[in-house]
């Protein structure tokens, strides 16, 4: 396992953290200074949430909503909290057939948190809730005892933070309200008042309770590595909401990279701008030489059409040529016999106009086909024939097909 330090804050200015890796550790308490000095350069940094301070939900969604799921969900559970939604901080798992489920925190305690952690240069990878660090194993549920605290975790995104007093309530609801009964009651922290909290728990949970002897940090151990001790027993996944997204998501360290690579930078982006000056500078060599070109072909057309707008030399000297080789007609009537031949063999058509234009020697020739079908076999043999055929639209009308070709030879 990659080595880790996991915190968890502990009154005003002060955190317990635990590294975790191959070998055991033992948890250490001090403030933010004596933190930053336990940071191991490159170690992960993982702070907990305390369960009193989070709430969880589990939210239907529609498909359509997927995509907006984190600018919408706010709204969809105002009703539900009792603060603003703009003062809470909404982190949503991978969401799955349509459900997803959201941790809910206050922003001002998240600022607070990571503020503190910031006057040391201290930088987290993860936030997480502290009910991940409760391991559970498949169809039971687990219980963490802290101090006045008791932390029930029941399912693998479900569970909740109740005062000791207000427990056995808490627990009796959560057994009305569950679909299936747990198959055994795992209970962490209890350390000698086993017989104490024993008495507290609801009926159905006494014979089934199972008391373990880790206490907190040896228990956050065990889950994140996912490991009874016991090849039969599998826990859940250690795979926690992280709370750090949208406005918390960590920001790229773009001033610590640019000091390592301010040199290099540098040398690419006076490389690049070298680059662009040369290329810059044979743009316009080129588009010199492209208005020298232009000139060079208007002169040439003014020597043959020595009046009138000049607006394209070219395609306008390509008009005038098109237009004198069809002054004779023979154009005309050669391209007029290739398409008569072609309609004549073709069934289930009908002309139904026919113009030419000689300027641009091409025809324009509107057909009525019994089906689509038919038209696309006619452009096709006129293209055989060597001619251009180009379908420019279609229409139907009644059970027939209205078509318009325009031919080029």
């Amino acid at each position: 396992m990659t080595s880790t330090l996991m915190i968890k804050a502990c009154g005003i200015g002060n955190f317990e953290w635990l590294p975790l890796g191959p070998t055991p550790s033992v948890a250490v308490v001090g403030d933010s200074e004596h933190l930053a000095q336990a940071l191991v350069a490159g170690q992960r940094s993982i702070m907990v949430v305390p369960g009193d301070r989070i709430s969880f939900r589990q939210l239907d969604f529609d498909p359509a909503e997927r995509k907006m799921l984190a600018q919408t969900l706010p709204y969809s559970l105002e009703e539900e909290l009792i603060d603003d939604v703009e003062t809470l901080h909404f982190a949503l798992a991978p969401p799955a057939d349509n459900t997803v489920p959201v941790a809910i925190v206050a922003r001002g305690q998240i600022d607070s948190w990571l503020s503190s952690l910031a006057a040391q240069s201290l930088e987290l990878q993860q936030l997480i809730p502290e009910l991940y660090l409760i391991p559970r194993r498949a169809h039971c549920w687990s219980l963490l005892l802290e101090g006045d605290r008791w932390t029930v975790r029941t399912g693998p995104q479900h569970g909740l933070t109740v005062a000791a007093d207000t427990a056995p309530l808490a627990l009796q609801l959560l057994l009305d309200e569950s679909e299936s009964l747990p198959q055994a009651l795992d209970i962490y922290g209890a350390g000698t008042g086993q017989q104490a909290v024993t008495a507290k728990l609801p009926d159905l949970l006494r014979g089934i309770s199972h008391f373990c002897d880790e206490d907190y940090w040896p228990m956050a151990a065990l889950a994140a590595a996912g490991d009874t001790g016991n090849s039969s027993v599998q826990l859940d996944s250690f795979a926690p909401i992280n709370l750090l997204q949208g406005d918390y998501a960590p920001k790229l360290p773009w001033a610590k990279w640019w000091s390592s690579w301010r040199v290099t930078g540098g040398l690419l982006l006076a490389a690049i701008a070298v680059g662009l000056g040369s290329s810059y500078s044979q743009v316009a060599l080129l588009q010199q030489r492209n208005i020298e070109l232009r000139q060079d072909i208007e002169l040439a057309y003014r020597s043959v059409v020595p009046r009138g707008a000049v607006l394209d030399a070219e395609k306008q000297l390509a008009r005038k040529v098109a237009a004198l080789q069809g002054n004779s007609g023979t154009g005309f009537i050669a391209l007029l016999n290739q398409i008569g031949t072609v309609l004549a063999a073709s069934k289930g058509l009908s002309l139904q106009s026919l113009n030419y234009s000689g300027g641009q020697s091409e025809v324009r020739i509107t057909l009525l086909a019994d089906d689509f079908v038919d038209v696309e076999k006619a452009r096709v043999a006129l293209e055989a024939e060597g001619l251009s055929a180009e379908l420019s639209g279609s229409s139907a009308q009644g059970n027939k097909t209205r078509a318009r070709l325009k031919i080029r030879g």
